[in-house]
């Protein structure tokens, strides 16, 4: 299988149309991607068919993510609430097979939300319940499902490798996979090498950020480490970058991921940049392994 590289369409535009779409998709793959990542906001509203003209056109793969929300609550109490959350991600898998994408993936199984209390016993039990019928759907649809770990401070439930692993267990999930994202790792993972190690046959997709989600290679976060670890477990997915700046985003967006700061100016400039830094850090992670 040959690794693949993509960029989170967030780098260039917050705002999924038909004019900046194809815009997106084309400096994308002049860069050198291999993929787009597009964020599902509202199924009701992607342009399904606008999308897959636009990576066709560009010659680009699509990666498709997700999160749900308080209404949307896979793991309320609340059963028309916690319904109304499979319905979406049922749709979002049936827009990824719509696409030709391999998978749709991110926060499905909770709300992006801060949260004030620990998920109980009882709604990890519905979040499995629900993940499992999720699972055969993914399977009858030809795709796969991803759990994406994030921080306390967006979500909970899953925070850790471990957690999301427990959770595909529960479910007996067998299309079900773990989509790391370093941001989110570097806060609530203790021993980032020994989390992928533990769960690496469940590993299936990287989002990849620095400490600060800026430039990537300009913050503390050890690439070098993480990538030679993901190559010992023997990961052979793709990784896309996310890299945050309020410039090509709406307000409310850029309000949302606490972006305070100007990362960077020129979307094309950091995705190049991002680019560059995957590809030699994941190089020199295939020739470290190759000489032991």
């Amino acid at each position: 299988m040959t690794t693949k590289f993509g960029v989170h369409a967030l780098v260039f535009t917050s705002d999924w149309n038909a004019a900046t779409a194809p815009a997106a998709c084309r400096t994308a793959a002049e860069i050198g991607y291999d993929l787009v990542e597009v964020l599902i906001f509202d199924p009701a509203t992607m342009d399904s068919e606008m999308t897959a003209r636009a990576a066709r056109e560009a010659g680009i793969g699509l990666r498709l993510g997700m999160a749900l929300g308080p209404a949307t609550d896979i793991s309320s109490p609340d059963p028309e609430i916690a319904a109304r959350g499979e319905a979406m991600v049922t749709r979002c898998m049936e827009i990824a097979a719509e696409l030709g994408a391999p998978a749709v993936s991110g926060i499905i199984y909770a709300a992006f939300n801060g949260y004030t209390a620990a998920p109980t016993v009882a709604q990890r039990a519905q979040v499995a319940a629900a993940l499992a019928r999720l699972d055969r759907r993914a399977g009858e649809l030809g795709i796969r499902l991803g759990i994406e770990p994030v921080n306390r401070y967006e979500s909970y439930m899953v925070n850790t490798l471990d957690q999301g692993a427990d959770l595909i267990r529960q479910s007996g999930g067998r299309n079900l996979f773990l989509h790391l994202d370093t941001f989110h790792m570097n806060i609530e993972e203790g021993d980032i090498p020994g989390a992928i190690h533990r769960n690496a046959a469940h590993l299936g997709y990287a989002h990849l950020a620095d400490n600060h989600r800026g430039l990537l290679g300009s913050g503390t976060f050890d690439l070098k480490a993480f990538f030679r670890a993901l190559a010992a477990a023997g990961y052979t997915g793709d990784y896309t970058v996310e890299s945050f700046s309020p410039v090509p985003l709406g307000a409310d967006l850029a309000g949302g991921l606490r972006l305070w700061r100007q990362a960077w100016a020129e979307p094309a400039a950091a995705a190049r940049t991002a680019l560059e830094v995957m590809r030699r850090a994941h190089a020199d992670a295939q020739a470290a392994l190759n000489v032991w």
